[in-house]
C-alpha cells in the first residue's frame, strides 16, 4: 500500500497543475468561485489523472521498473491510483451533499 500511495503522489505532481489550469479556466467562463471548483474537481478527478499517467509515463519511463520490482505491474498501480481517485471523488460528493 505504501509503494501504491507513493506512484498515487508522484502521479498527482502532474495532476494538479493541469487541475489548476482547468479550474482557472472555469473561473473564466462562470467568473465564480464555484466555476473553478467545479472545473478543478472534474479536472482532478478525470482528464488530469489520465493525461498525468501519459505524462509520468512519458518523463519517468524507468520508475515502472521500481514498482515492478517491489511486485506492481504497471495496470495494478494506475488501476489502484484510479480507485484511490473514485473513493476520494465519492467523499467529495458526500460532503458537498451534506453542505447543501
Amino acid at each position: 500500500m505504501k509503494m501504491l500511495l507513493h506512484y498515487y503522489k508522484a502521479i498527482h505532481s502532474f495532476n494538479i497543475p493541469f487541475s489548476l489550469l482547468a479550474g482557472l479556466l472555469g473561473l473564466v467562463e462562470h467568473d465564480k468561485l464555484s466555476g473553478f471548483l467545479r472545473a478543478f474537481t472534474l479536472s482532478l478527478f478525470t482528464g488530469g489523472f489520465a493525461l498525468s499517467v501519459f505524462f509520468f509515463g512519458l518523463a519517468y519511463e524507468n520508475r515502472y521498473y521500481f514498482y515492478y520490482n517491489k511486485g506492481f505491474s504497471k495496470l495494478q498501480l494506475i488501476g489502484g491510483a484510479y480507485l484511490l481517485n473514485v473513493a476520494m471523488l465519492l467523499v467529495y460528493r458526500l460532503i458537498k451533499f451534506w453542505m447543501i
